[in-house]
């Protein structure tokens, strides 16, 4: 059996470009990862098949169209094996979240089922495969701090980038990105991407400051599609531990960000005894899924 995490994206800065006429946008984001996340195990099995558990898994579709099942199907594919699997997920992970977790858990499914069918596919040779299946799978794959540009696949390396302590908390309402992104289009044209090279902070009071200069786009569009999600936002930017809240990817989940671990854990309390039924998760933000374990 092999074991695999799945690490929670998190867009700290989302910039979203012109509609193309291929019916997409160009993106640039700067992407980290979290210590909590999905889990993947693989047993040997005469074909693919796939079954969920877990507190999000319950009444998850696990037929073709599951991301995980795409990404086997497509790494079968990409390499000729007829090897089967029994992949079990164990989703902890809201569901239409912002928080990449079918990326993650696709990008899971390629690096685990490439150790456990012996493909010998490089990280490269993995990301192009991940491109087939989704925009963000090929960010997903290494799960350490990139800037993202294109459709999700060049992805500059952000070195040196500090670890940051940080709340995650989602309020218990799905909200489907390609909803979020039809009220963009209805409402904005999209920012036009210069293509500059990122230069990085170094150090957290640099970062914090290069991040009050960046933005989600779709935090409007998110708001409109589920106004509870502007009203956590507001309220996670009055509490004093919280240095910057922003909405993560197309949401609903935001992230606070907070100057340290213990102030990271006070702010969760706080939620969770003010809001019992909301997902909340104190985190740390950066590393790789090599090196991170999951928390609750």
């Amino acid at each position: 059996m092999i074991h695999e995490f799945a690490p929670a994206k998190i867009n700290l800065g989302l910039k979203v470009g012109r509609l193309g006429k291929d019916g997409y946008h160009n993106l640039e984001s700067l992407v980290v990862f979290a210590d909590t996340g999905d889990r993947l195990t693989f047993e040997p099995a005469p074909s693919l098949a796939l079954q969920c558990d877990g507190p999000f898994g319950v009444g998850l579709a696990t037929g073709l169209d599951n991301l995980v099942l795409r990404a086997a199907r497509a790494l079968q594919d990409g390499t000729g094996t007829k090897r089967g699997a029994l992949i079990t997920l164990h989703k902890t992970l809201p569901l239409s979240s912002g928080i990449g977790g079918g990326s993650a858990d696709a990008a899971a499914a390629l690096r685990g089922l490439n150790r456990f069918w012996n493909c010998g596919l490089s990280t490269p040779m993995l990301e192009d495969i991940g491109a087939s299946i989704g925009a963000d799978v090929p960010v997903c794959v290494q799960s350490e701090t990139r800037f993202m540009r294109g459709h999700g696949e060049i992805l500059d390396d952000v070195s040196l980038w500090p670890m940051l302590d940080a709340v995650l908390v989602n309020p218990g309402v799905s909200v489907p990105t390609k909803n979020v992104f039809s009220r963009f289009d209805a409402t904005d044209h999209g920012t036009v991407l210069t293509g500059e090279t990122f230069v990085p902070a170094t150090n957290k009071d640099d970062v914090l400051s290069q991040l009050k200069g960046m933005s989600n786009n779709l935090t409007l569009a998110a708001c409109k599609e589920a106004p509870v999600v502007g009203e956590l936002l507001q309220e996670l930017n009055e509490y004093p531990q919280t240095q910057l809240a922003r909405l993560c990817g197309s949401g609903a989940t935001c992230v606070a960000l907070t100057a340290s671990v213990r102030h990271a854990r006070e702010l969760a309390v706080t939620l969770l005894m003010r809001y019992p039924q909301y997902w909340v998760r104190s985190v740390q933000l950066g590393g790789s899924s090599v090196n991170i374990t999951d928390t609750l």
